[in-house]
């Protein structure tokens, strides 16, 4: 019975904190009430909405971002930030170094203050082959 119960124990909280991990998934935005799925290399138009409850309310001064799960050379940068009602508008430029092959992947974006990560959100970012 022991041994039942810790081992309960155990998948709940292996659980509680796998689910706590999972980045939260977002829409980016045209800044103009229009949502995608995703993000869009060679663009510089597109903001990503994060809830501010996320980030503690408000928009810190010194708010960045951190991006990883992209192939190499494909970045998202961050130019701005807005709020637009209970979000914020964390405006970004998508660019490639190359258009030779497609983007299809999942980024994970950690929206940081300073050393701290206040949330982290996942978006698809999506770009077309062309010949170069």
């Amino acid at each position: 019975m022991k041994k039942m119960l810790l081992t309960v124990a155990a998948a709940l909280s292996l659980a509680t904190t796998a689910f706590a991990a999972t980045p939260a998934t977002v829409y980016a935005t045209d800044g103009n009430g229009n949502q995608f799925d995703g993000l869009y290399t060679e663009s510089s138009w597109m903001a990503v909405e994060v809830p501010l409850a996320d980030l503690g309310g408000r928009v810190p001064s010194d708010l960045s971002i951190a991006v990883s799960g992209l192939p190499e050379g494909t970045y998202v940068t961050l130019d701005s930030v807005s709020t637009q009602g209970s979000y914020a508008l964390l405006h970004v430029s998508v660019t490639r170094d190359s258009t030779a092959s497609n983007v299809n992947s999942l980024a994970q974006i950690a929206v940081n203050s300073g050393s701290a990560t206040l949330t982290t959100v996942q978006l698809p970012v999506y770009g077309a082959a062309y010949s170069e």
